[in-house]
């Protein structure tokens, strides 16, 4: 297959007296290459033929696969007056790869407040910017919520062109159940928030998807051992990349696996069953120490740690107190 660009000037449907130039994309295919099944005519008119109007659209783009990207999105990205990424370097490989210019400008959570005072004048004068990520669908672990939230409170239309997803597509090839699940985004690393982590994971009645780097997977999961024993969990690693490697079993098993390896690489997503009534009654030492742990950080006194523990795990106060004094033997 061959992507030729042409740059044609058109008028805005929306401003008469505007002009502005579009790419539009033409593709030839190889006639001893393609399969007859395709419909070239419908998919050129698809890239070349929707009249789209003014606003932000939030494209999902691929999250390694560069083949993974709708036709609708490549006709919103090469049709923009302007889109805003990530990073330009990353971004530009992919529009390079379809034979798209546009124009490119880098947003993040640390310009992201000076970027929305530049945009908003030019989507008010009824132009289109497309907000994409590096990988997969932007404002997910990614920012853009803040500008999302400006153009509704300005009354300007907001677009999501949907396509790849790192949560979903983890999901539906982990085995674990797909029918309850929520997404936790990364790992925190306060120790607060992350306490708080481990007890959503811990008491979760519905299947967990969060994100973690490759630096501080062992981690991770290592501190994980005591909530999740006994339940699946999937490792989804480069997904859609060549790479790409899914390990499935109970905790043990995934972090022997991973010890296994030099050196891990690529972007991690777990995949965590939830927990059965049983796991929620049966509450082990570890679990109770790890938590006494964290209060004995406060400097209380250990019958209070022991009452505290005994509440929340909803075991004898008498079990937690010998448990602390048995530890520090």
């Amino acid at each position: 297959m061959l992507v030729f660009v042409c740059t044609c000037v058109v008028s805005h449907p929306n401003k008469i007296k505007e002009i502005k130039k579009v790419n539009i994309m033409i593709l030839f295919f190889k006639e001893s290459s393609m399969s007859n099944n395709f419909d070239i005519k419908f998919i050129n008119d698809r890239l070349n033929g929707e009249n789209i109007d003014s606003g932000l659209y939030v494209v999902a783009t691929p999250i390694g696969n560069l083949s993974d990207i709708t036709i609708r999105a490549l006709s919103i990205i090469s049709s923009s007056n302007l889109v805003l990424c990530e990073d330009t370097r990353i971004s530009k490989k992919l529009t390079s790869k379809y034979g798209i210019k546009c124009s490119m400008r880098s947003f993040h959570q640390h310009n992201s407040k000076k970027m929305i005072d530049m945009v908003l004048p030019i989507l008010k004068s009824n132009q289109i910017i497309s907000l994409i990520s590096d990988a997969g669908t932007p404002t997910i672990s990614d920012p853009g919520s803040d500008l999302i939230q400006t153009c509704i409170e300005n009354n300007i239309k907001v677009c999501s062109i949907p396509g790849p997803s790192a949560v979903i597509g983890s999901l539906v090839s982990s085995g674990i159940s797909t029918e309850q699940f929520s997404f936790l985004g990364f790992v925190p690393r306060n120790r607060k928030a992350k306490k708080i982590f481990h007890e959503r994971i811990s008491n979760a009645r519905e299947t967990i998807i969060f994100f973690e780097s490759p630096k501080r997977i062992l981690k991770t999961l290592t501190d994980l051992q005591i909530f999740i024993e006994g339940r699946k969990v999937a490792l989804v690693r480069e997904l859609t990349k060549k790479n790409e490697e899914i390990i499935k079993g109970n905790i043990q098993n995934v972090l022997k696996n991973l010890e296994k390896k030099e050196k891990i690489l690529g972007e991690i997503t777990v995949v965590i069953s939830a927990c059965t009534s049983k796991d929620l009654t049966q509450i082990s030492d570890q679990q109770i120490l790890a938590f006494a742990k964290d209060l004995e950080i406060e400097k209380l006194a250990i019958s209070k740690i022991a009452k505290l523990t005994a509440e929340k795990y909803k075991v004898s106060k008498r079990r937690v107190y010998q448990l602390i004094i048995g530890n520090k033997r």
